[in-house]
């Protein structure tokens, strides 16, 4: 053993033999001591424990697990420090997986087998990597956009024991990069591209695959995304050249255009499409409103749900987040500057708080439900920075100043476990390491009430 891997191991074993308890509130470790970050994300909990990505400098970026006997590393996938960066988690049948770089694999796909990680396939054979996302369960099997470097970017599938081509949806090399994924029915319907057509709007039957839609005709395509089930109705955004980028449907057999918006030519660009109580609400932009949030229930029409920054200036809604009963998202008024709102079927849309008090606004984000209650997210304070926030709708509050004054800690990647809310922040000591705040001793630091 050469002196570079004896201190390597040397390490391991005090990290992993002599480290104190792990705390349960607060820090929960300085994986790389001092103000350089182990930069955790990826966080997916499963079978009462928190899964995610974190570098500690000696073993690299591989998967560590937080559960109530504390923090550890699990995977050593790049021995030593290689980077393996696991990502995207997902959970099928009882097992753990997520794609990671190896060598001489490249970016594949892994499963979690007991404390050790297993390369599923190489689908590309090479050093270059397959790079697969999308992962989508349909009919007993997970399918997933990945590259072969022979066919391009087509549809894959894993059905627990095999990974085969599901289908080469623009045969040949060229590309077809399926995307938007989504389960409609006995379908798995996604947008793609086919020599020909453009992107347009596919579905894939267990068996063989066909266009589903196609709203532009010709080799230029109309480009669906957001794609979003609410009931048995598919929507999307999609463009045509006599509409623009509008809000269109589609039932299983037959593509429609839910409504012209913006009258024309102009584009209302349907953006944030978010199903909510049965029904779907998103952004668009109106000639005489400008982007504002809509509601649309299933056989009806578009309804403005309020022009929140009167006129034709943009609130432009985002982060939409569905919250039991609650619709919360973003939105400025011209008043208050960028804050948090909410939608329920009693009260309409209104303004949680304002939280920075005045018209800067708080910018809220990165928003998670903690139980039928409560709200956790992150927003901005002139005299805090970027800090940890929560509301009910009627009290909201900022429960750590992580980082002391304007510049805040910036907490991101949100995930509940237990009592206690998990999350990255960054401090001036420790750099953006992993934090939790137990739900149930939190202290406000500063407290908001809806206007």
């Amino acid at each position: 053993m050469n002196r570079l891997s004896l201190i390597g191991l040397l390490i391991a074993l005090v990290f992993t033999g002599c480290a104190p308890e792990t705390p349960s509130d607060g820090l929960i470790l300085d994986a790389i001591p001092g103000p350089d970050a182990g930069n955790p994300n990826q966080m997916l909990v499963w079978n009462d424990a928190l899964y995610l990505q974190l570098n500690d400098m000696t073993f690299g970026s591989e998967i560590w697990k937080l559960d109530d006997s504390g923090l550890s590393r699990i995977t050593d996938i790049e021995p030593l420090e290689g980077n393996a960066a696991p990502a995207r988690f997902f959970v099928f049948k009882d097992e753990l997986y997520f794609t990671a770089l190896k060598e001489p694999y490249g970016r594949e796909l892994f499963v979690l087998d007991g404390n050790d990680d297993r390369l599923v396939r190489d689908i590309g054979e090479s050093p270059s990597s397959s790079s697969p996302v999308g992962f989508t369960e349909f009919d007993g099997s997970v399918y997933f956009t990945a590259n072969d470097d022979v066919i391009g970017h087509e549809l894959w599938r894993w059905d627990g024991e095999t990974v085969s081509l599901a289908a080469d949806v623009n045969e040949g090399p060229g590309s077809s990069n399926p995307a938007w994924h989504r389960v409609l029915g006995d379908n798995l319907v996604f947008a793609a591209q086919r020599a020909g057509h453009g992107t347009e709007l596919f579905l894939y039957d267990g068996t063989s695959v066909r266009m589903a839609a196609e709203m532009n005709p010709g080799p230029s395509g109309s480009r669906p995304s957001e794609l979003t089930v609410v009931g048995e109705m598919l929507y999307f955004s999609a463009y045509t050249p006599d509409e623009g980028i509008e809000l269109w449907s589609w039932d299983g057999e037959t593509e429609a255009l839910v409504a012209d918006i913006r009258p024309g030519t102009d584009s209302s660009s349907p953006r944030s499409l978010t199903a909510h109580d049965g029904r779907l609400f998103f952004t668009a932009s109106h000639p005489d409103h400008g982007a504002e949030l809509f509601m649309l229930t299933p056989g009806g029409a578009p309804e403005l749900v309020k022009d929140i920054r009167e006129g034709d200036r943009d609130a432009t809604p985002h982060e939409l987040h569905s919250h039991g009963e609650i619709l919360y998202f973003a939105a400025e008024d011209g008043i208050n500057g960028l804050e948090l709102w909410d939608w329920t079927e009693t009260d309409g849309a209104r303004i949680v708080a304002d939280i920075d008090e005045g018209s800067m606004g708080s910018d809220p984000h990165a928003m998670i439900s903690f139980n039928d209650e409560w709200l956790y997210f992150s927003a901005r304070t002139q005299r805090f920075g970027v800090e940890l926030w929560r509301t009910n709708g009627t009290t909201t509050e900022m429960l750590r100043d992580t980082w002391p004054g304007s510049f805040g800690s910036t907490p991101n990647d949100y995930a509940v476990l237990g009592d206690r809310i998990c999350h990255s922040a960054a401090d001036e000591m420790h750099g953006r390491e992993l934090w939790c705040q137990v739900h149930s001793t939190a202290t406000p630091v500063q407290t908001r009430t809806r206007p």
